[in-house]
């Protein structure tokens, strides 16, 4: 083991960040002073943690949403182009901090601009497993966002606003790297060069994270290594003395790190190949414990609400994985008659993924089975196109040449990402299995330094497969009902307690502009489709769709194409949008029976039932809303363990005029739950359907700051009225109900209205 004298107070200083942090500073001050007696550098590690958090751990924070207002803002961050064809971009607003916000006007990095809209806090969890985006942009120093803004007036920058020259230059070098090279190779060099993904189309994106190389796209160790590397060797035929070499590479890294937008993996990597030339110029160990110690002190100290995050984690781990596995492998290695270069190439990309495989199966909720096959192709392929795109960007002719390794990259991640089983979902690991599996992998690092690399695998080995039963072995459970947030749109999935899956409606949103994607579609895959993998389902035995609006359709064409779709029930209807021809593309595509809805038709299976109540031939017509009134109704069935029958009625966007027809015909409609129809709107919910409902449970679907008045005070008032709990996801996020323990759980602290 390296000597490492800064390793142990690293720790107690992050340690002393992280209690800090979680309000329980004292607890650190009380475990600094007892540690005084152990170890004096830890303990002053622990005071100056708290210190540090306490002084800059907290960057400004929106908490309570603000009324519209007017607001002076300049444009600090990269402008991208949304779904809808719209502009998103960072916001730096004085008195507020930074924000983030989507215009229509075209604005450009560094304009100054007058702005209107809504302040408004990122959002804590609304669905189950899903992430804090609250936490999430708050370790990137966002306060909050600009909702409903309005560009009302804009002036060109400010020349001498240094906040804004990263984000400009960037803006110039995206023109020229643009003007020179055709996509989408032009988006894969301006994410190695400096993080940029934002017009990368979405299923190259998911084939570098499929193949566990998304990172190439995002500027970190790799790049500003390349970067110091071609520093240095420039620098050798002048005959410098190492020392000024080093020493002008790292101010030169430095200075790329701040170009790139000086983010956690860029801050990092900067301070980490700073040591190293250090250490290089000293004729010192160059990749080390203290290094990694070094670099984790800088990061911390410099923005202390980043210890938390998933970056920092994903970052260090895979940076301890490389001190801990590079050299013993690449010694284990040696046997092997390969040149020595390959085999260290070999060594660093086995030693990353050790490190990273968990983190990025909880992050991502996939697997990258061919994770080390594709990094071993793909991080050569970068260290070139590196160097060759500076060189495209400086002189227009490198740029044909340049066009050979970035095909390549595209062409390989694209190709492994096409090859059986690579796009496994996993259910995310939770926190103590990856805890578990970073304790045996340390000593699996012990085991290969002292030369008994087949126990070391064999430990790795059971570590893995503990993070894995972790994310895919279930308990046994009952009948489970969950109610997505999707905002103003629907989604729910049943689950049944031998894990059959159905999918009723997919979220989405209405679809507007006529972008490069489908905004219904993008909507769809961000919050259903990642809850999904979240909670390790890759099947889906039937996905009923109501009607085939974007709002409850627009994650069918996204799920379809990530996870296996044993039938479609659909109700039979004809529609033009985007979202509901893309996955009626998807099913004939992938083979998916497309059943239309009849009423008598019944799906069965694990102990539920689905019957169809709606619609009847012919189509209601000349409602006002016939696209939704001719939604599918259906009633589930399910018999609980202690013999009473539980039943749940879905409607879709049905109103009253469908109401009104299935009363007519006499359909039994007594439901202890109701998912209530077009998302609580006056037009449906009549008392006579709801005294015939007669729901103890009804759950509304609906959008925040919707503009359609959902739900409507009538509607409400209907189902308190008759005994109803009122559980509304605008206000309480997703609902899940475990029926067989009668147990209804919201994410969200809320009072369900009787």
């Amino acid at each position: 083991m390296q000597r490492a004298p800064l390793l142990f107070p690293t720790f107690a200083f992050l340690s002393g960040i992280l209690t800090e942090q979680h309000g329980i500073g004292f607890l650190g001050i009380g475990a600094a002073a007892a540690t005084a007696f152990v170890s004096v550098p830890a303990s002053v590690g622990i005071v100056a943690g708290v210190v540090v958090s306490f002084a800059r751990g907290h960057p400004a924070t929106i908490v309570n949403e603000a009324r519209t207002s007017r607001y002076a803002a300049t444009v600090a961050g990269d402008v991208r182009i949304v779904p809808d064809g719209r502009r998103a971009t960072t916001l730096w607003i004085d008195g507020v901090g930074a924000v983030r916000a989507t215009v229509a006007a075209p604005l450009a990095p560094g304009d100054r601009a007058i702005v209107r809209g809504r302040l408004e806090p990122f959002d804590v969890p609304r669905n189950p497993g899903e992430p804090s985006l609250r936490a999430i942009e708050r370790a990137d120093g966002i306060a909050g966002r600009l909702a409903a803004a309005r560009v009302l007036a804009r002036a060109p920058p400010a020349a001498l606003d240094v906040r804004t020259w990263p984000a400009r230059l960037r803006a110039r070098l995206a023109q020229i790297v643009r003007a020179r090279i055709p996509e989408p190779s032009a988006t894969i060099l301006a994410g190695a060069l400096w993080g940029e993904r934002g017009t990368l189309p979405d299923d190259l994106h998911d084939s570098f994270q499929a193949t566990g190389t998304v990172h190439v796209l995002v500027t970190a160790g790799l790049h500003l290594g390349v970067i110091a590397g071609l520093i240095v060797a420039l620098l050798r035929p002048f005959g410098m003395h190492r020392t000024a070499a080093c020493a002008i590479a790292i101010v030169l890294v430095a200075a790329y790190a701040w170009l790139c937008g000086a983010h956690l993996p860029s801050q990092r990597a900067a301070v980490m190949i700073a040591a190293a030339l250090t250490a290089r110029a000293c004729g010192a160990r160059i990749v080390s414990w203290n290094a990694f110690a070094l670099a984790a002190l800088a990061v911390a100290a410099i923005w202390p609400a980043a210890v938390e995050s998933a970056s920092f984690a994903l970052s260090f781990s895979c940076v301890a994985a490389i001190v801990s596995f590079a050299e013993p492998v690449a010694s284990a290695l040696q046997r092997v008659a390969l040149p020595e270069r390959i085999r260290e190439a070999i060594a660093l990309t086995v030693a990353a993924q050790i490190g990273t495989w968990p983190l990025t199966a909880a992050i991502f909720s996939t697997l990258a089975p061919y994770a080390i096959l594709a990094n071993l192709i793909v991080v050569p392929l970068v260290v070139i196109a590196l160097p060759g795109g500076l060189a495209a960007v400086l002189w227009a002719p490198a740029a044909g040449l340049e066009t050979i390794p970035l095909r390549a990259i595209e062409w390989t991640v694209r190709t492994i990402a096409g090859f059986p089983g690579a796009r496994a979902t996993l259910g995310t690991p939770p926190l103590g299995a990856i805890v578990a599996y970073d304790g045996v992998a340390l000593g699996a690092a012990a085991l290969l330094r002292g030369g008994r690399p087949r126990f070391a695998v064999m430990a790795l080995a059971v570590g893995s497969a503990l993070v894995l039963a972790s994310a895919t072995v279930r308990l046994p459970h009952g009948l489970q009902i969950t109610f997505l947030d999707v905002g103003q749109g629907d989604g729910a999935v049943i689950r049944t307690p031998h894990d059959r899956i159905v999918l009723v409606d997919a979220g989405g949103e209405l679809e507007r502009g006529n972008g490069q994607t489908s905004s219904a579609e993008e909507a769809g895959a961000r919050i259903v489709l990642a809850y999904l993998r979240r909670a390790g389902i890759s099947h889906i035995d039937l996905m009923l769709l109501t009607h085939p609006h974007g709002d409850h359709v627009g994650g069918c064409y996204p799920i379809a194409e990530a996870l296996q779709v044993e039938a479609i029930l659909d109700s039979g209807q004809s529609y033009g949008g985007r979202a509901y021809r893309d996955c009626i593309a998807a099913a004939h595509a992938h083979r998916v029976p497309i059943v239309v809805a009849d009423p008598g038709i019944r799906w069965s299976d694990d102990g539920i039932e689905l019957d169809v109540l709606a619609p009847s031939r012919p189509f209601l017509a000349d409602t006002g809303d016939d696209v939704n009134e001719n939604s599918i109704v259906s009633m589930l069935h399910y018999r609980r363990p202690d013999g009473r029958e539980f039943r749940a009625l879905f409607t879709g966007d049905a109103g009253e005029n469908r109401e009104a027809q299935l009363l007519a015909a006499g359909a039994d409609l007594r439901a202890d739950v109701f998912k209530v129809g077009h998302h609580g709107s006056k037009y449906a919910s009549t008392p006579a359907f709801i005294a015939a409902v007669s729901p103890q449970i009804a759950s509304i679907s609906v959008g925040r700051h919707n503009t359609f008045g959902h739900p409507g005070p009538s509607t409400l008032a209907t189902l308190a009225r008759f005994g109803a709990t009122i559980y509304r996801t605008d206000r309480c996020g997703a609902l899940t109900l475990n029926v067989d323990a009668g147990i209804v759980t919201s994410m969200l602290p809320c009072r369900a209205h009787e």
